[in-house]
């Protein structure tokens, strides 16, 4: 599977998130496009603020002061959606989308995507070494994130 977040400037302060799910004809991801996943609409929008000092730990485990962006991000209210001809039985659960992808080989993928239910949350962003750096707050902290997840372009 190929997984794509797309990044798009809404505003000065503000931008949207987009995800995109694609599985091949072969669970190496070679062939072609037998599936494709998204929500159909951009996932969440954020909002950041101007730079602030904080402490920061890494994936590494190593804490840095640096500034960082304290960033809002409202998720849309959206259910997943995967169409394509290696898409079996798709059925959605409440609000969660379950579907079968199955390869060339006979060889298959069970995907399960729940709903986006509007949700609010705080954190931080970081631009470091060409990655964008998402963080959470350290509970009981002032100030003070750790990392939820990386990008690169």
């Amino acid at each position: 599977m190929r997984f794509t977040k797309t990044f798009i400037a809404t505003g000065s302060a503000t931008f949207s998130v987009a995800t995109k799910e694609e599985y091949f004809d072969n669970a190496d991801c070679t062939g072609a496009v037998v599936a494709t996943g998204s929500y159909g609409v951009p996932d969440e929008n954020v909002q950041y603020a101007p730079a602030l000092a904080a402490s920061v730990t890494l994936t590494t485990g190593e804490n840095i002061t640096t500034d960082v962006n304290p960033a809002t991000s409202k998720y849309a209210v959206a259910t997943f959606g995967i169409t394509g001809s290696g898409v079996k039985s798709p059925q959605l659960v409440g609000t969660t989308m379950y579907a079968r992808v199955e390869y060339a080989d006979g060889g298959y993928v069970i995907v399960e995507r729940p709903a986006l239910n509007g949700q609010t949350t705080s954190g931080a962003l970081l631009l470091r070494n060409d990655e964008l750096l998402a963080l959470v707050p350290l509970v009981g902290f002032t100030n003070s994130f750790k990392v939820l997840h990386r990008y690169v372009r």
